[in-house]
């Protein structure tokens, strides 16, 4: 005898499957409510250079122990906060459980180069009730290095700006533990002066 089943419970399995496979993905925090005080906020800015039109720059960053709990910097699907024609990004704020995170890959929508392995994993941890500043990540179409720095003087003021929960927030700045010297997927190009060096 065949199984038969509702509709309803074969979409509800559907649902529960993917998942499993797609994993647990954080989405942006708004500042509409107040924050959640078991949890932490991390802040900063993500942009891509591009000639023509953008490429779609993803960051991933995700909670160590925790595969499946991520991160999604991206440039595309999101507001423009960028005034140049070449330039496409976004100020970010996400609200997170308290850990350590890894930022462990980078890439294109439209591009396939893969994340040139580190020698050294780029993990900082936040805690609960905390707001931390992880950067200014940045690539462009020319290299297809990504880099992060740390322009918390100017970007932290900018956040608190566009996001008014900030104000009155002391904000942590964690970029000795996540800035990246320029770090290659491989689409990108030697021009003499080793990868990632122009």
């Amino acid at each position: 005898m065949l199984w038969k089943s509702s509709k309803p419970t074969v979409v509800f399995a559907a649902i529960a499957i993917s998942t499993l496979l797609v994993g647990c993905a954080t989405g942006r925090y708004d500042g509409t409510r107040p924050p959640d005080p078991t949890k932490a906020i991390i802040v900063g800015s993500i942009t891509e250079a591009f000639l023509t039109q953008p490429h779609g720059l993803k960051v991933h960053i995700r909670k160590v122990g925790e595969r499946y709990t991520t991160v999604l910097l991206a440039t595309l699907n999101a507001e423009d906060d960028q005034p140049s024609l070449n330039l496409r990004g976004n100020l970010f704020m996400y609200e997170v459980p308290e850990g350590s995170y890894e930022i462990y890959k980078w890439n294109y929508i439209y591009y396939d180069g893969e994340t040139a392995p580190r020698a050294n994993p780029v993990i900082f941890s936040v805690k609960a009730g905390e707001t931390a500043y992880i950067g200014d990540f940045y690539a462009n179409a020319l290299t297809f290095c990504l880099s992060s720095v740390n322009n918390a003087e100017t970007t932290i003021a900018t956040l608190k700006h566009k996001y008014p929960v900030l104000n009155g927030r002391t904000v942590q700045n964690l970029t000795p533990r996540t800035t990246l010297h320029p770090w290659p997927n491989s689409d990108a190009r030697d021009n003499g002066n080793g990868l990632c060096k122009i």
